[in-house]
């Protein structure tokens, strides 16, 4: 998309369709005046239907043709091809599709907040499990949940998602559509509401926003993850493991050429503890005391009939039996892990929220070190962040290797971190772009990867609104290393 493209996009976002006046420039902004032509000629098709493009009130709108050139109403547009769209005030850029603004994030309830939706759900006889969704746009928030006459309510300050025994979208006109998850459902408007129902299950499950925050693309990937919220995270606890424990899972992938990175859970029941790694014939177990965990390059779930089911991190997960016993499968980067309790102690509930905790559990944290700045390295770092306008807050990394030393700080078109075994980048821009990578998933469940631009293997991630590059140009730090030590990156304080 060139300049005046993105211009003209810009304006109609902001404006609506309204263009007008001689030419000139309105002071202290970069918008110019033009003058153009609404051009009630055309037409449009998608995917062979006619579209009428309307604003959100329902108005007819027209494209805009100017020299020569035609300028379409992108939100009305966005909809239609349920592609999300989003402007941001703050950088004055428009986002297509997915974006840094545009990130979806965890629910993350509190346990008071599940036993409240917990306490709706029971007061149905026949249908008392919980369901509630798993991901929300960034910045929305749980409210409350509230029940009716045949359902319950969560209300999110940008959404309202409705589970009900009932089907509510049948007696309207709407649209059907196939979600993510292969899953039909059906658009439909009431009272200039866009609402979509899918069934979930034994019930149906409404999302809508009735602050019109929500595009339909991204009101669709909420309602795919709208799962059994089951057991309160009170139920659950983090796994600590022993620098031995984690040489022992080090050294069962070792023998594994091209699957070498160990991978774990990180939360489990309480009460429960890891017994002993065991490599197989083509993967690794973890034995706990009231599961398995298996990792391996092949999906066993593939020869099993089973339920397709989706975590609350948007992975894809099935459920299936063998021998009277539950086995949940989920592909986590390049490896498929299988959650499994012999003793049937965990619920399946449970069993999902230990499978969206496996990650890499990179080095044991002994072979690190808390980097500690003195008030004037501080002062530094933030001199140097500060000379960046809308990028003024100061990150910095909070960890490394135990015999490095943090050296100085200096900025360019980025704050650079000098330190005698690493380096440490963060910038607005993502400097891996172009290059071959890899994708890899940090211990803290992050995204990042690994490309090199030189013989210097370097690890990206994004944080918040800029992009963390780490690297050893002497090469002395491990990649699990520059991955523990990635995620200790933060706001400085």
């Amino acid at each position: 998309m060139n300049k005046n493209v993105k211009r003209t996009v810009a304006t109609m976002m902001i404006a609506g369709m309204t263009v007008s006046g001689a030419a000139g420039v309105y002071a202290g902004t970069n918008m110019e005046k033009i003058s153009a032509y609404l051009n009630h000629s055309i037409g449009f098709k998608i995917n062979g239907s006619t579209y009428i493009p309307k604003d959100e009130n329902g108005n007819k709108l027209a494209p805009i043709t100017y020299h020569d050139t035609t300028y379409l109403p992108v939100r009305a547009l966005s909809n239609a091809l349920n592609t999300p769209i989003r402007y941001d005030s703050k950088t004055n850029t428009i986002y297509i599709g997915t974006s840094t603004t545009d990130q979806y994030v965890l629910t993350n309830y509190t346990a008071a907040q599940l036993e409240e939706i917990k306490k709706a759900f029971a007061g149905f006889e026949g249908f008392e499990t919980a369901y509630a969704p798993q991901i929300m746009i960034n910045g929305d928030v749980f409210q409350k949940a509230a029940a009716t006459s045949d359902g319950v309510n969560l209300l999110f300050k940008n959404m309202t998602v409705n589970v009900s025994p009932r089907d509510y979208s049948y007696e309207y006109d709407g649209t059907n559509v196939t979600l993510s998850n292969g899953a039909k459902a059906k658009w439909y408007n009431i009272d200039g509401t866009d609402m979509l129902t899918v069934k979930v299950e034994d019930r149906y499950v409404t999302v809508s926003s009735p602050s019109k925050a929500l595009s339909k693309a991204q009101a669709e990937k909420v309602a795919v993850t709208v799962t059994n919220v089951g057991a309160v995270q009170s139920d659950m606890a983090a796994v600590s493991y022993t620098a031995a424990q984690l040489d022992e899972m080090k050294k069962a992938f070792a023998g594994f050429d091209g699957f070498e990175s160990a991978y774990a859970p990180k939360v489990t029941v309480k009460g429960d503890a890891l017994q002993k790694v065991a490599a197989t014939s083509d993967g690794v177990n973890l034995l706990f005391k009231n599961m398995t965990v298996n990792v391996s390059p092949r999906d066993y779930s593939f020869e099993y009939d089973g339920t397709n089911v989706t975590l609350s991190n948007g992975a894809k997960a099935k459920w299936y039996n063998v021998d009277g016993k539950d086995m949940l499968t989920v592909k986590v980067d390049d490896r498929y892990v299988t959650v499994s309790s012999p003793n049937k102690s965990l619920t399946k509930a449970q069993a999902e929220k230990v499978a969206v905790s496996v990650a890499k559990v990179g080095t044991a944290q002994a072979d690190l070190a808390t980097v500690t700045y003195t008030a004037a390295q501080t002062k530094a770092i933030k001199d140097e962040f500060a000379k960046f306008d809308g990028f003024t807050a100061a990150y910095a990394p909070t960890k490394m290797a135990k015999d490095d030393a943090f050296q100085k700080v200096a900025s360019g078109d980025s704050v650079i971190f000098w330190f005698k075994h690493m380096n440490v980048q963060i910038s607005p821009r993502d400097y891996s772009y172009g290059y071959d990578s890899t994708a890899v998933t940090l211990p803290n469940g992050v995204k990042a990867k690994w490309f090199a631009p030189s013989e210097v293997p370097m690890l990206t991630f994004q944080l918040d609104d800029r992009y963390v590059t780490i690297s050893s140009a002497d090469q002395s730090l491990t990649k699990a290393q520059i991955e523990q030590i990635a995620t200790g990156v933060a706001k400085l304080k």
